[in-house]
């Protein structure tokens, strides 16, 4: 099952825009994609929910996607990112 990219939402749209074209069109992208694939492979905030994880990018993880998952309609939208490379 693929999910649907619900968008860049809150900080992500600010941060978006900050982040090298080479890492937003390389590693980010990347990321994303798998993630539409497999939202599941990102880790759960807390334990006790779901629906907001945390998934790392870049080839030593110098990058790290807050992404809020929808499960009822399989949706997935990007809410803060974080570069540190």
């Amino acid at each position: 099952m693929t999910y649907r990219f619900d968008g860049f939402h809150g900080r992500a749209l600010y941060e978006l825009n900050g982040l090298p074209e080479d890492v937003r069109n390389g590693p980010l992208l990347e990321r994303l994609l798998q993630l539409l694939e497999a939202p599941w492979d990102a880790v759960p905030e807390r334990p006790e929910q779901t629906a907001i994880r945390h998934a790392f990018f870049g080839s030593n993880s110098e990058g790290m996607l807050t992404l809020l998952v929808d499960e009822e309609s399989e949706t997935l939208r990007i809410i803060d990112i974080l570069w540190t490379g």
